[in-house]
């Protein structure tokens, strides 16, 4: 959480009671009481005692596990322990001494003690949540060797979200006059999901729900796939109110806790892990975490030490737990065998009480409870399904002693240890969420895209495209069984599609791919980390088929660097020699390398000329300086002359850090504004010549301009595209704007604008030309009446500038196109079937000409 000054909506003014407030959490995070509580019991609802129940014929049948194992098979795989909510000096009032000053003093929580920190805990994962910002995985002390670290960010203005897996910082813009409140929320849910990310609702105390007015309209936000229960610079018990009240709704996720640590003064007793989130996972991975958290297989107890409780259900009483919390079961009927039954187990529970809720919950009191007399237990009780088609079930563990979260109920006589995401049980068919307000119906017109790649239910996205010949080449990652691969397709000139080829054979960590094609030579290049996750080190690797993509010989590794290799793009020189590009912070900071494979010995380093870094001094966590160079693209003219381009924050005051700490004597500016980044390029005039120094291409100091876009017209124009955004960090939309360089990319024409709609958020442009010799751009795009993401397009007249957008897609969220000869792939939900827990992202193609 933010301080008050900084969180929208609060009417108190930052001053030291906000750190007064978390050194409560001194006394909340201590250990539970270790006082006996009256024999051992396990007390149902009627009183009654619960006995263990035998293995027994199924008399119920259960038609699937949602989100979870087989029906009749037990969950296998392992709990990893870790944070889901961290921050460091990359969030302004990331550390004490910042938030004490308003933010005028330097910071003392640099990236590295707090992955440390982690580290020490003894956490598998952790991730950096730093508020309206993804600059803490650009900073070079992002790594770790002990821990996966998961990428990530404290996402939106208000209420904020936890965003775990994202690409790059999820945009928070502004509702369009006249539109539902939480509009621009359900679009960061959307944009999420589109990354093969995670979304959860970071304290919902704080944003969508009181106890004196009930759940407000941000409530209504539907395919949230955590939500935080157990935040301790909150009330986790009014957190559990907003969370039953969900689930009471037909809102199906799992749960959350939060250290949301910004003190390195109170990590004795508010550090990261204190609490703890665990997540059930098949492989110890960020996609296997990643799966977990969106299956809801989550558990969360005070610290790493415990309380760990789970919760299994029988459901058909056939003497196997198929279902634990976080599952969806689907029934025939209410009528349960006699033999169903939950189980619950409990490590360093003595002295607490376990209760076991089911629908509507805590308002009807538990179902029973148990009162741990050793240190490991385990109880069972009967799984009955009464009143409702749609029900669940969860435990909690609590305690006398120490309030659980800085603004609970101190007098409150047992307080939250420990909670299990529900299980969830339905007849017939899975809940749907009941919401205040409904969304928009969705667009259901025939847009005539093409399905290419991706299953139901799997992720398929960041696609890239090669028309030659009448021919089509696509290539996409893929997650699957929790690994990341590069697939690729042909479509030939009959518009019939080849069998899918995986590029990227064995490897489970290959991602954002590019391709490009001439004849039958085709090459994909990508990043892969080769099966190494701690620390994060991806390689770009490039493969060649000779065939037309029937088959690729084994990828050459381009990149010779001991940092992180990403984000890679792909061109042709003299349509044989592939020039490659990426970003690389071998060096410290994030710069883009070039090579042309075939003609260059070495890569060489575009953008460090004229480039300043520093360690910074230890005094102050935010005096290092790494301007990064980040998402390259590439264009090339007549086969030879080429320029790359590429998104810089070097003209920064203070490059990776958000707004801006004032000189001494001068007032502190910006909160969490993003930094002035600008669109830097780089020329080859040919292959044996050197690349130029950068020169800039967006030349404002006003703006975020990012994410640019590149292309060459037959008259050897060259023009860029890029997103650019007000140094605000949200309520403000993003736009498109151009430029254009008639003498090779050495200088560039003042910006334009690209298809203006001040009302809407259009990101994420890309560039290409069609094959009449047009310049067109596509990009996603909020400004649809459904609310969700799509395809517009808009081309380019040398003599009268932009034309007006024209949608493309119209079914569904459609976003992170790529462009080639007139044919767009994108990223596209429009084959889920429900609007929470379905990750259905495919691959689909629109021809523009």
């Amino acid at each position: 959480m933010e301080t008050p000054r900084e969180s929208s909506g609060s009417g108190r003014t930052a001053e030291s009671a906000d750190l007064t407030r978390r050194r409560f959490v001194v006394a909340a995070g201590a250990a539970v009481a270790a006082v006996g509580i009256g024999a051992s019991t396990a007390e149902a609802a009627t009183g009654s005692a619960v006995k263990a129940t035998d293995t027994v014929k199924a008399a119920t049948t259960v038609t699937g596990v949602v989100n979870g194992s087989d029906a009749g098979k037990a969950p296998k795989g392992k709990w990893l322990a870790g944070d889901t909510h961290v921050h460091d000096d990359h969030s302004s009032d990331g550390s004490g001494p910042r938030q004490t000053s308003h933010q005028t003093l330097p910071g003392n929580l640099p990236v590295g003690d707090q992955i440390g920190q982690g580290e020490s805990a003894g956490l598998d994962f952790m991730p950096l949540t730093d508020h309206r910002t993804y600059d803490q995985v650009w900073d070079p002390q992002w790594k770790s060797s002990k821990l996966l670290l998961l990428p990530g960010e404290e996402a939106n203005g208000s209420p904020h979200a936890i965003v775990l897996g994202n690409v790059d910082v999820i945009v928070d813009g502004a509702n369009p006059p006249g539109s539902a409140s939480f509009r621009h929320v359900q679009q960061s849910v959307w944009d999420a999901h589109a990354q093969g990310a995670v979304w959860s609702q970071a304290h919902p105390d704080d944003g969508e729900y009181t106890r004196a007015d009930g759940p407000n309209d941000n409530a209504s936000v539907q395919g949230a796939n955590l939500v935080e229960v157990l935040n301790v610079a909150s009330d986790p018990d009014v957190e559990v109110e907003y969370a039953e009240n969900r689930w009471n709704a037909g809102f199906r996720f799992g749960v959350a806790a939060a250290s949301d640590c910004h003190f390195r003064e109170l990590w004795d007793v508010d550090s990261p892990g204190e609490p703890t989130t665990h997540v059930y996972v098949a492989d110890r991975s960020v996609l296997g975490i990643l799966d977990g958290f969106r299956s809801g297989r989550t558990t969360l107890s005070q610290n790493t030490a415990g309380p760990f409780v789970t919760v299994e259900a029988d459901v058909d009483g056939d003497g196997v737990f198929e279902a634990m919390g976080g599952d969806e079961v689907v029934v025939a009927d209410r009528k349960l065998s006699k033999k169903a039954t939950l189980r619950v187990k409990v490590k360093g529970g003595k002295g607490t009480s376990v209760l076991v809720y089911a629908a509507p919950g805590r308002s009807v009191g538990p179902v029973a409870t148990f009162r741990p007399q050793r240190a490991n237990e385990t109880f069972e009780v009967p799984l009955v399904l009464k009143g409702t088609d749609h029900g669940w079930y969860r435990v909690e563990v609590r305690s006398p002693g120490s309030a659980s979260g800085s603004e609970a109920d101190p007098n409150l006589p047992d307080q939250l240890r420990a909670a299990t995401s529900p299980i969830f049980v339905s007849v017939g068919a899975p809940a749907d969420p009941r919401p205040e307000i409904a969304l928009p119906a969705a667009d259901t017109t025939d847009d005539q895209a093409t399905l290419i790649t991706g299953a139901p239910g799997t992720f398929t996205g960041f696609s890239d495209v090669a028309v030659v010949g009448g021919v089509t080449h696509v290539v996409a990652e893929l997650h699957e069984n929790q690994a990341s691969k590069v697939v690729y397709r042909r479509l030939n000139a009959k518009g019939r599609l080849t069998k899918s080829v995986t590029v990227s054979g064995r490897s489970a960590t290959a991602r954002f791919p590019r391709i490009v094609a001439t004849g039958d030579d085709v090459w994909v290049v990508w990043q892969d980390e080769q099966g190494k996750e701690q620390p994060h080190r991806p390689v770009v690797l490039l493969a060649h088929s000779a065939d037309g993509g029937d088959s690729f010989k084994a990828p050459d590794k381009i990149s010779k660097g001991k940092g992180r290799a990403i984000n890679p793009a792909l061109a042709l020189i003299e349509d044989k020699h592939p020039l490659v590009a990426w970003s690389d912070n071998s060096q410290g900071a994030f710069d883009v390398y070039a090579q042309i494979i075939g003609v260059d010995k070495a890569a060489v380093n575009l953008s460090t000329a004229g480039k300043a870094t520093s360690p910074g001094v230890p005094t102050d966590a935010r005096s290092p300086r790494y301007p990064a160079s980040l998402f390259p693209v590439i264009a090339v003219q007549d086969g030879k002359h080429a320029v790359i381009s590429w998104q810089d924050d070097r003209y920064d005051p203070d490059p990776l850090w958000t707004g801006h700490t004032p000189p001494a004597g001068q007032p502190a500016s910006g909160g969490t504004d993003p930094d002035n980044w600008q669109i830097l390029a780089s020329v080859r005039k040919a292959p044996n010549h050197t690349w130029s120094n950068p020169v800039q291409v967006s030349k404002v100091t006003d703006r975020a301009d990012r994410h640019p876009g590149l292309t060459v017209d037959e008259d050897g124009t060259f023009v860029a595209i890029w997103q650019s955004g007000a140094l605000q960090s949200s309520g403000a939309n993003l736009g498109l704007r151009a430029a254009r360089s008639t003498d090779g990319g050495t200088t560039w024409t003042a910006f334009e604008q690209v298809a203006p709609a001040p009302d809407a958020m259009s990101q994420l442009a890309k560039l290409a030309v069609d094959p009449d010799g047009t310049v067109r751009a596509v990009w996603y795009d909020s400004r649809s009446t459904d609310w969700r993401w799509k395809i517009f397009t808009a081309t380019l007249d040398p003599k009268t500038g932009w034309t007006p957008a024209t949608q493309v897609s119209r079914q569904g969220n459609n976003t992170w196109p790529a462009l080639h000869q007139g044919v767009v792939v994108f990223t596209s939900d429009r084959g889920a079937t429900r609007t929470q827990r379905d990750a259905t992202q495919q691959v689909f193609l629109a021809k523009l000409v």
